[in-house]
């Protein structure tokens, strides 16, 4: 993984060297433009693109291959104008998993609206340990599903909160259970939504941000709250959300990010649809999903510096649990992961970085994360 890791960051340096370059070739027009630019910093602002093979290994997918891009570009030229990005992406596994997603995330008219329309479609093969904090692995918690989701959010100047931005959020599901194998909590029928199912929803967010930048923020905080219902359906039940981030520099190049998230879900919720436990963004080292229940609690905290040229360096560690219901949260129940990372650097107009990330859980088990940008 180091290898592909610092082979793909090679490949990056070499393009973006050869762009600099033909930059440099054409001096007198960057001389004849300079006042200009200074004049308006939106200039600089052009349409970018980067596409890159990956591979990454994963509890959740082990091995995988595929290829990704992203997207970036301004849909205002105000210079207090933050980038918007559409990242599209497709793997495949070695245990025969698969997926295709797109992620937009956009911002118009000088930030005042925001639009984020994520949509994914995969195979997977997962696994399930049951409903709890102390769930043992019996050796038969496979199953295989295909997942057909979307989340539509729009945001703008809020009006009922003292808030950045607040609007409306749109939520849909749909799980086929292609192969229960020999689960024995689906096999026996003892979870809702054992047989899969959709579920429709429809809620409210509100947005605090502050953060400086949207990629890799070394000041500022970013707070969301979310609720919503599904009111129709085969599933009928609410959830509440809330994330709170925070970010300091105390010198350059070293920043030290937190996070505090909850998720509470009450009603008919089907299992896959439970707050879960672990992944490549929080409580990493944990399988995501080896522990789901109703209410799910975590608090990281991230260090991270550049050291050399465009790489960089992060350590984290992490606590979490999850519970009935948030007044049963049991201190002994308490999970707790923490590792290190890598970061390249390979957009540095902004401040976007590759990431690869070891996380390591008390209890030995381990999970290698390779993505684009930062885990939160």
């Amino acid at each position: 993984m180091m290898i592909v890791f610092c082979l793909l960051a090679g490949k990056l340096l070499l393009a973006q060297d050869k762009d600099s370059t033909a930059t440099k070739t054409d001096s007198t027009k960057a001389t004849s433009d300079s006042t200009e630019t200074k004049t308006d910093s939106t200039k600089n602002r052009e349409l970018s693109f980067n596409g890159y093979p990956y591979a990454y290994y994963t509890p959740e997918t082990e091995l995988a291959v595929g290829v990704g891009g992203i997207l970036i570009f301004y849909g205002s030229d105000t210079s207090i104008a933050k980038p918007s990005q559409v990242v599209l992406g497709g793997y495949y596994t070695t245990n025969s998993q698969y997926s295709i997603s797109l992620k937009p995330e956009m911002y118009f008219f000088s930030n005042d609206l925001y639009i984020s329309a994520p949509l994914s479609f995969g195979y997977y093969v997962t696994r399930f340990y049951g409903i709890g904090p102390a769930t043992p692995d019996t050796g038969n918690v496979d199953y295989t599903s295909k997942v057909v989701s979307g989340t539509l959010t729009i945001l703008g100047p809020s009006i009922w909160l003292p808030a950045s931005k607040s609007g409306i959020v749109i939520d849909f599901n749909y799980t086929d259970i292609v192969d229960k194998e020999d689960n024995q909590y689906l096999v026996n029928n003892e979870v809702l939504g054992s047989n899969g199912g959709e579920y429709f929803g429809i809620g409210v967010e509100a947005v605090w941000d502050t953060r400086n930048n949207i990629f890799f923020p070394t000041d500022g905080k970013y707070s969301s709250l979310k609720f919503i219902s599904y009111p129709v359906g085969q599933y009928i039940y609410y959830s509440t959300e809330l994330d709170i981030k925070s970010y300091t520099s105390f010198s350059k190049d070293h920043v030290l990010a937190g996070e505090v998230y909850f998720n509470n879900a009450v009603g008919d919720v089907p299992f896959y649809a439970l707050p879960k436990l672990g992944g490549q963004y929080k409580m990493r080292g944990y399988y995501e999903g080896r522990y789901v229940d109703n209410a799910y609690f975590t608090i990281q905290l991230e260090y991270r510096q550049y050291f050399w040229w465009k790489f960089g360096y992060v350590v984290f560690g992490s606590v979490g649990t999850v519970a009935p219901s948030p007044d049963k949260y049991q201190m002994s129940e308490m999970k707790i992961s923490y590792g290190a990372g890598l970061r390249f650097l390979f957009d540095e107009k902004e401040m976007v970085n590759l990431r690869m990330d070891l996380g390591i859980t008390r209890e030995g088990d381990t999970g290698i994360y390779f993505g684009i940008g930062e885990a939160f």
